[in-house]
């Protein structure tokens, strides 16, 4: 009898010893299958024309599919700016090149992607001022992605639940998410605290400016009336943003010496 305990004991032991073991001699399964869950593949509900529009979540890895002879267009979003170069897993067959285009008054950066020849895997990891995102992509004989986007939605309403130290974003109406401001210089040079996006909630409106501006010199904010004439408008800075409590068609940020730069919003559309 005794016997019998003690060897189901050792037996006990020994499963365990080697269940814990296991476990710990297997990181690349818990690495595979956090990939795998990570990866998000194009689909008809994305694609907009020749345009694959994902939805923009941190950390996910975005299929791109390229093909020789053809180039995928990565587009940023309007006023994103790349913080460093795009950076490849193998910079020999794969091409890459960089250019950027106008959207309502904003730069937007265009990263083109070209392989050498199909049959290949790699990643690429691009790096802005305001986000960074993991791309994993693989070449085909014929089958390529013209162009790759993203949507920023669901993104953008976290972000003002942030603001706002709102937890509960269910408070935040996503299809009343409007964006549609042009951001343009009417005074001076370009300056470093010029807006990156500005967007409204219905109620409030939203300028997000490059993350330096938190330690230099921030710019007055006006808003235009009918006539041109400036009206000092109210509004509370949290870390990058300026919270507007109301919204306007026209407004103007003005800043340095005696206001020698300018910066105009119009309410487009």
């Amino acid at each position: 009898m005794k016997k019998t305990v003690y060897r189901t004991v050792i037996t006990g032991i020994i499963l365990l010893s080697t269940g814990f073991a296991d476990a710990e001699a297997k990181p690349w399964k818990v690495i595979d299958q956090a990939n795998r869950s990570s990866q998000r593949n194009p689909d008809s509900y994305g694609y907009h024309n020749a345009i694959m529009k994902y939805d923009y979540e941190e950390g996910q890895l975005y299929q791109v599919y390229c093909a020789p002879l053809r180039i995928t267009d990565i587009q940023l979003e309007p006023g994103e700016s790349l913080t460093s170069e795009p950076v490849g897993g193998d910079a020999v067959r794969w091409v890459l090149a960089r250019t950027k285009s106008k959207v309502g008054g904003l730069d937007q950066e265009h990263i083109y992607i070209k392989p050498t020849r199909p049959g290949l895997k790699t990643t690429l990891s691009i790096n802005t001022n305001l986000r960074t995102y993991h791309i994993e992509l693989t070449s085909y004989e014929q089958t390529y992605m013209a162009a790759v986007s993203w949507n920023y939605e669901q993104y953008n309403m976290r972000q003002i639940a942030r603001i706002e130290d709102n937890a509960v974003e269910q408070k935040v109406n996503v299809s009343a998410l409007d964006f549609n401001y042009d951001i343009s210089v009417k005074k001076g040079k370009r300056p470093y605290w010029l807006p990156v996006k500005v967007f409204n909630d219905g109620r409030k409106t939203f300028i997000q400016f490059p993350a330096e501006m938190q330690k230099r010199e921030s710019p007055v904010l006006f808003a235009l009336g009918s006539k041109g004439d400036m009206q000092l408008v109210n509004f509370r800075q949290k870390k990058d943003y300026y919270v507007v409590d109301r919204l306007f068609d026209r407004a103007e940020l003005r800043g340095g010496q005696n206001g020698k730069n300018i910066v105009r919003i119009t309410k487009s559309r």
